[in-house]
């Protein structure tokens, strides 16, 4: 049945919408518009400023869902009661496969994968731009201990220390993304199986997004047969990440402490080294 009754309209973060239109539930994103049919849809939950839509699934099978955030809390309440009360009656019926109903559509397809690319190119330029300018800055300042202090063999010690300093740094600060990611993905994201593929003879896992584009992930060199759980950024689908548990997330932060020790040690060391030649 349709929904008759007035209810409102959704509107989340990252320029989402999520609206009634006639028998069927329409989520907008700048990339893309979903258009769920009343008859795939399970139930809706409203928990806080979050709003999910459950999509029916066969028994055994594990239903997919569509979730938007930050939304009004008094307006979530309404719209999942609205809806849920408009459900279809399916007792005694064998649920169907929710997900084979949604009809999903680019929006902008030319330019969604050009502002893919250039996200991935901005990261991509960020891991070269900012190691080259502490590089560079680095070398500016050793020789300016070198100048200052007319000692060249403190320039070249607080060079070779700042190198180890920033050469830590980086990799802590590596670990703390993938921590991040690891933990935010799988929560926020939208999780979808990541089959097996061979790109440049190196095997390695690869998922559809919901353009319908094949992205591969990183989940290893030795990909095995068997198909994988991964979770990618509804607005950025090129981020992506294994599904890990929380003893994976909270190892990789271990690590970045680790990591962050001989940071501020080095860095110490590179400060108390430098000082001199300006006193």
């Amino acid at each position: 049945m349709s929904i008759s009754s007035p209810i409102p309209v959704l509107l989340g973060d990252g320029n989402a919408e999520l609206r009634s239109e006639g028998e069927a539930l329409l989520l907008r994103r700048p990339r893309e518009e979903v258009r769920i049919p009343l008859a795939a849809i399970a139930r809706i939950r409203a928990e806080g400023r979050d709003v999910t839509v459950e999509l029916t699934a066969p028994t055994g099978a594990e239903a997919v869902s569509y979730r938007i955030e930050d939304v009004s809390r008094a307006a979530a309440g309404v719209f999942a009661d609205a809806v849920n009360g408009a459900l279809p009656d399916r007792a005694g019926e064998e649920p169907v496969d929710g997900s084979a109903l949604v009809v999903v559509t680019a929006l902008g397809a030319a330019d969604a994968e050009e502002g893919g690319e250039e996200e991935e190119e901005k990261v991509g330029a960020a891991l070269t731009r900012v190691p080259l300018a502490f590089g560079l800055l680095l070398v500016a300042f050793s020789v300016a201990v070198g100048v200052a202090g007319k000692d060249l063999d403190r320039a070249v010690a607080v060079l070779m220390l700042g190198f180890v300093a920033g050469g830590f740094g980086f990799l802590a600060w590596l670990a703390l993304w993938t921590a991040w990611e690891d933990w935010y993905l799988p929560r926020h994201g939208i999780t979808v199986e990541a089959d097996p593929v061979l790109i440049e003879g190196r095997g390695t896992y690869a998922y559809t997004d919901t353009t319908g584009k094949l992205r591969p992930v990183g989940a290893g060199d030795k990909a095995r047969g068997e198909t994988i759980r991964i979770a990618y950024h509804p607005r950025e689908p090129s981020r992506a990440t294994p599904l890990k548990g929380v003893g994976s997330v909270v190892k990789t932060l271990i690590g970045a402490v680790f990591l962050l020790v001989p940071t501020a040690l080095a860095c110490w060391g590179t400060v108390a080294l430098a000082l001199p030649a300006f006193g």
